[in-house]
């Protein structure tokens, strides 16, 4: 076990513009309750009810400030807060995965940044130090990592260079037109339809009562009254329409890259990845390599056309499901590239990772049988429902989807494969869309091979390897419909390797 020096390593305590934001965070909170609150209120209550509110607020923020404190103590980064209940919370140096650093525009002005520690399992920020200086924060995350028992151990077998020697290598920066190719292949309605909903219940508190049965009729007169110009005007209009609707849809999916991933740069420091973008919200974070749980190439229908790939990681600590992280980017290691560009990326990210595979392992062919019966079954329950409720043959339309069911299913067995190298196992899936996962073989926590009923009597298996974190890879490696004998002796065999190697967090 390692032995510590007990004496603190690092001290400090949050930046005094702490006070500042969090009178900032109480008055943007408190406008749309306050607007609220005047309409039923009279002006004096209202008034003496938000005073009190952002007098609390300026009270716990002070005694925030005054009390909170954190060091580096004994292999530990201990936080420290409150007066009458006092709480002190230790996290082992060892545990911790990132440190994500976030600076808005009042931060930048201010010079000042947003902290989350976050460890390996955690639902989210196991500590949130907000705000301290940039320069105070770059200041406890190097001497997080540096200290980590991990790298303590490879420094006195001495292999790390010395810390004067490592320098940054920037591994990808993103341009402008990048961001709006990201922009231009990204599923652009989903982003319009985000953005407007976003838009819709910002402004639903203020809207008029009868604001949405005014919109109603209005839709309704238009509607007739280009019906009665014919047919022709009316496919027009609604052509015209839906192009307007796309062409908003690229316009606000390319604003929403440039915003989100504005000066993206991947560079490697040491042995951490380093990850900084932001427009008008600066984020940056460090992710140790040896701590990747699963790597995940996924190639969208239009991005695999262009030969274009995003790359995403998981970590131990990744256990959070809130949308928001992705909003933000954080679910992507490098957002766009080549593809071959990509590949050239995977040694530096896996130093020990083997040669690309020249051929990939198929499952069974009866994949697409297996595919075909249940999109067969899926039409024929349709058509009966069709036929239920309408008289004549119109349910012999459902069935012109059964040879579309049999081209999908044969995509996807052509994109079905997987390698098994000696530290390191590949899986890919899709059909329009690809996704290519790889996961360090002693990362392995659970081998699962399943059945459902119609496998069982197809004699086929599905293989699934469970790592410590898979929340943006897509539920992790996973191949399907593999011989049932193929998919056991697979599952021993990635088990004893797993089981040969030893974990590091």
């Amino acid at each position: 076990m390692m032995q510590y020096d007990h004496l603190p390593i690092l001290e400090g305590r949050l930046h005094p513009v702490t006070v500042v934001f969090a009178i900032y965070n109480s008055i943007r909170n408190l406008i749309i309750p306050a607007v609220s609150l005047l309409l039923i209120e009279s002006r004096t209550v209202t008034i003496t009810l938000v005073l009190l509110m952002v007098t609390g607020v300026i009270a716990r923020a002070l005694v925030r400030y005054f009390t909170f404190s954190y060091r580096i103590e004994g292999g530990e980064l201990i936080t420290r807060q409150g007066i009458l209940e006092r709480r002190e919370r230790h996290i082992p140096l060892e545990r911790v995965q990132e440190i994500r650093l976030e600076q808005g525009v009042l931060h930048r002005i201010f010079g000042v940044v947003d902290a989350s520690i976050e460890t390996a399992g955690g639902q989210g920020p196991e500590a949130s130090l907000s705000v301290l200086s940039h320069s105070e924060a770059e200041r406890l995350r190097q001497a997080v990592f540096a200290r980590m028992p991990s790298r303590t151990i490879d420094a006195a077998r001495g292999l790390d260079a010395p810390q004067a020697a490592v320098q940054r290598v920037v591994l990808r920066r993103l341009r402008l037109h990048d961001l709006i190719l990201h922009g231009l292949t990204s599923n652009v309605l989903l982003s319009a339809l985000a953005f407007v909903g976003a838009l819709w219940a910002f402004v639903d508190d203020i809207l008029p009562g009868n604001f949405y049965e005014r919109v109603a009729d209005a839709i309704y007169r238009e509607t007739h009254r280009l019906l009665k110009q014919g047919a022709q005007t009316a496919l027009f209009v609604a052509m015209l329409s839906i192009l307007l609707l796309l062409l908003a849809s690229l316009l606000l999916s390319i604003i929403g890259s440039i915003v989100r991933f504005y000066g993206f740069t991947l560079s490697q420091i040491g042995e951490d990845l380093h990850r900084s973008y932001g427009l008008l919200t600066q984020r940056s974070s460090s992710l140790p390599r040896r701590r990747i749980q699963v790597l995940e190439i996924r190639e969208g229908a239009l991005r695999r056309l262009l030969r274009l790939a995003a790359l995403r990681v998981d970590t131990a600590g990744d256990r959070s499901s809130d949308p928001k992280q992705k909003n933000e980017g954080r679910d992507v290691l490098l957002p766009i590239a080549l593809r071959k560009g990509i590949d050239d990326l995977l040694p530096v990210i896996f130093p020990d990772i083997e040669p690309a595979p020249v051929s990939w392992r198929r499952a069974s062919r009866l994949a697409i049988l297996r595919g075909a019966i249940k999109g067969g079954l899926v039409c024929a329950m349709a058509a009966a429902a069709v036929s239920w409720h309408q008289q004549g043959l119109f349910w012999l339309w459902m069935l012109l989807l059964l040879p579309l069911i049999y081209i999908i299913n044969v995509m996807r067995y052509n994109n079905l494969g997987y390698t098994l190298g000696e530290r390191y196992f590949r899986t890919r899936r899709g059909w329009l869309g690809r996704s290519t996962h790889i996961v360090p073989i002693r990362n392995a926590q659970a081998i699962v091979a399943e059945q459902s009923p119609l496998d069982r009597r197809l004699g086929l298996a599905t293989l699934i390897v469970d790592t410590a974190g898979q929340t943006y890879t897509g539920g992790g490696p996973k191949i399907s419909n593999l011989p049932l004998e193929e998919a056991q002796s697979l599952a021993r065999t990635l088990a004893h390797r797993a089981a040969a190697t030893r974990y590091r967090w």
